[in-house]
Parts: C-alpha cells; sequence; structure tokens
C-alpha cells in the first residue's frame, strides 16, 4: 500500500480511484463493512481501492481541549487498512485551510481536480466541508454534477447496537474488552515502547515491562488484564497491570506494566503490541508484597488458561 501525505505530489494513475471517506477511527465492524464493499467494487470496475482521512482528527485541530482519544495510532490503522486490501491511503494534514473548505469546494477542489476520483464510499451519517455541512445526499448530488459514483453504506448493527467508535470507546472506558472486540472485529490493542521503570516486579520476581504509549490513543481503565503481546517478532502470554500501583507508590499518571510469560531478554527501547482478551480484576492495594505476589500468581493462572482459549501459547 502506498502513503500519500501531500496531494500535491500524487501522480495521475493509470487507473481511477475510488476512496473510503472517513477518519476510521478503530477500523471497527462498520468501517470494515464500507471498505470490503469498496475493494470488491474496485477490483470489479477495474479501479484502485483507497482510503482519504485527515491527520490529525478534526476535532483535535478544532476542539483540542474537548477531542476523544483515539482508538488507534496511525501506524497501526494503515497497517490494518493495508491488510484490508486498501491500495493507496492518503493521509492529509487538517488545518485551517482545510477546514475553511465549503462542502463544494472540498469535493470539487480535493476529490476531482486533484484525484480524479471514480467513486466514493461514505457511511451514512459521512460530514464533510466547513462546519461538517455536507451530507451523503449532497455528495451523491455532487457525483451527478462531477462524474463519480458515490455509495453510502447503511449503518452496521452487532446484537442490536449500532457500530461506531463512540460505543467502543465506551466499552474500553468501563473495560469491557470483550465487548469491544465485538464491536471492531479484532482484540483491542496497547502500542508502544518498552521504556525503563523502577524494576520492582523483577524484585518480586515477576519482571514487567513498562509500556510508553502515544497520549492521544486511549487506555482502557484501570485494572488487571489478560493478554498476548508481540514484541521482537514473538508472542507472549501477558498479565497487563494499568494504573497507579497503589502498594508502593501510589503514582500521579497511569502506568502500563506487561509481564511477558516465559520472555528472557532486554527490551528497552523495543516496540510491544498487546492483544487485551480480558479484564481480570480491578487494581486494588495490597497490604503486603507477600499478599500481592499471591494474586499475581493467581492472574498468572488465569491469563494463561484465557490465552489458550484464544489460540495464544506461551
Amino acid at each position: 500500500m502506498e502513503v500519500w501525505h501531500n496531494l500535491d505530489s500524487v501522480p495521475y494513475p493509470e487507473k481511477q480511484l475510488v476512496l473510503g471517506l472517513g477518519n476510521f477511527d478503530g477500523l471497527h465492524r462498520g468501517h470494515r463493512c464500507l471498505l470490503d464493499k469498496m475493494v470488491r467494487y474496485s477490483r470489479q470496475e477495474g479501479k484502485i481501492p483507497g482510503a482519504f482521512l485527515f491527520y490529525p482528527h478534526p476535532q483535535q485541530f478544532l476542539n483540542p481541549a474537548s477531542s476523544p482519544k483515539m482508538l488507534l495510532d496511525l501506524e497501526k490503522k494503515l497497517e490494518l487498512l493495508d491488510r484490508l486490501g486498501i491500495e493507496a491511503a492518503f493521509v492529509i494534514a487538517f488545518d485551517g485551510s482545510m477546514a475553511s473548505l465549503d462542502a463544494e469546494e472540498f469535493v470539487k477542489t480535493i476529490l476531482v481536480d486533484k484525484l480524479k476520483v471514480g467513486g466514493v464510499f461514505v457511511g451514512f451519517n459521512y460530514r464533510f466541508g466547513h462546519q461538517a455541512s455536507g451530507t451523503p445526499e449532497q455528495l451523491r448530488s455532487y457525483g451527478e454534477r462531477y462524474g463519480f459514483a458515490v455509495a453510502v453504506i447503511p449503518p452496521v448493527f452487532v446484537a442490536g447496537v449500532l457500530v461506531s467508535s463512540t460505543v467502543v470507546r465506551t466499552a474500553l472506558e468501563s473495560g469491557d474488552v470483550e465487548r469491544a472486540q465485538q464491536l471492531l472485529g479484532y482484540w483491542p490493542v496497547i502500542r508502544g515502547v518498552v521504556a525503563p521503570g523502577d524494576s520492582r516486579g523483577r524484585l518480586l520476581g515477576f519482571p514487567t515491562a513498562n509500556i510508553a504509549t502515544a497520549r492521544d490513543v486511549i487506555i482502557p481503565l484501570a485494572g488487571v488484564y489478560a493478554g498476548s503481546a508481540r514484541i521482537a517478532g514473538r508472542r507472549h502470554t501477558t498479565v497487563v497491570n494499568i494504573g497507579y500501583r497503589p502498594t508502593f507508590v501510589d503514582s500521579r499518571e497511569i502506568v502500563i506494566e506487561a509481564h511477558l510469560l516465559q520472555f528472557m531478554g532486554y527490551v528497552y527501547g523495543e516496540s510491544i503490541e498487546i492483544e487485551l482478551f480480558k479484564r481480570l480484576r480491578g487494581e486494588r492495594r495490597f497490604e503486603s508484597a507477600e499478599a500481592l505476589v499471591l494474586q499475581i500468581e493467581k492472574d498468572i493462572q488465569e491469563a494463561v488458561a484465557i490465552s489458550s482459549q484464544a489460540g495464544v501459547s506461551c
């Protein structure tokens, strides 16, 4: 998949583009339905399936104080787009000049003049242009005017619930990673880099990797989770603690610590990705290090059982 960050450098393609439009935060089942249909259509029509998204998210530019945390960082989003068959991704900066374009200007200037689209696919609630004034119905009329196809994908429901990034975010904020998985179509992930810690886990006999994550990506509710970590090309069953470590330090900032089973090695600076399978319990203060160790041993046993059900070995 080719990724473009500057529309002025996009070469004129031999085949027309068909674009999925949207931020695709989380690439949940609704997004996947849209993109699957777009990829199939593009291949049937001999066109290039692509995705057009803004980065940062428009709300991070327009309302930074109240902008929600993202479900995925950009790198992971592009990785999933590639897996879905997207051949060209246009990741365009959202700034003042972009925000000032009205709905028709966005279509004419960006989609028609610069990208020469042959078609676009959008969700039923897609909005575009200055102050989000453009609607799917307007987009259809612009498609007729400028000569490109428009497909509007209806809402997707899972167990009677409309799938949306907001609903996924709510599930993660309550620690319900199993519910989030149903809506996403994949296990929710924590991604970051292993950073130095205070080595307290190692002193207790359970060495942990401290994970530094992107500040604009959501962190699930504090607690202990069963999961699987991918690091240095291998997977390991993992117990993840998200919280403030009240037994020892009661940190002011949330800390993510992962105990990787059957892992030995120097990992500082390594990239790590953790899939979360289940929240085992909330974080709590223990009266002694010995009591904490006994609980960690129970957490590990439960995590191993859950990971084996998920098809992950130590």
